[in-house]
């Protein structure tokens, strides 16, 4: 049974220009690139994968609050390749995540479209 890896799927996503990175149990892990969802060429999550990831990245408060409320949110930093959104909750009694990818780049007016009056 080949083992997933925190590091490689972030780091897939960051390379690839994905906006989400998901993992849940039944599914390949899955980029959202270009609005559209891509399934990597991995081994299917099984319940003990999804876990083992989870608690890879998730702080020991979270956990307690996903134990607590059913599902739990924060950020994180990934050295300084980039930096997640991480969504965790319950969904069909396994755990899944749901990984948002935040740009680092700072965007001027101009690149943004504002306006000069702005």
């Amino acid at each position: 049974m080949a083992t997933l890896h925190i590091d490689r799927l972030l780091e897939t996503c960051i390379k690839r220009g994905a906006s989400d990175l998901h993992l849940h149990v039944g599914r390949a892990p899955t980029l959202r690139l270009h609005g559209r969802l891509r399934s990597l060429e991995t081994k299917v999550l099984e319940p003990a994968d999804t876990v083992a990831l989870m608690k890879a990245i998730t702080p020991e408060r979270a956990q307690q609050e996903l134990q607590e409320e059913g599902g739990t949110d924060f950020g994180f930093a990934f050295g300084d390749e980039g930096r997640f959104r991480v969504s965790v909750f319950h969904q069909r009694g396994n755990i899944s995540l749901a990984l948002r990818l935040i740009p680092t780049k700072l965007f001027t007016f101009d690149e943004i479209g504002l306006p000069p009056i702005v």
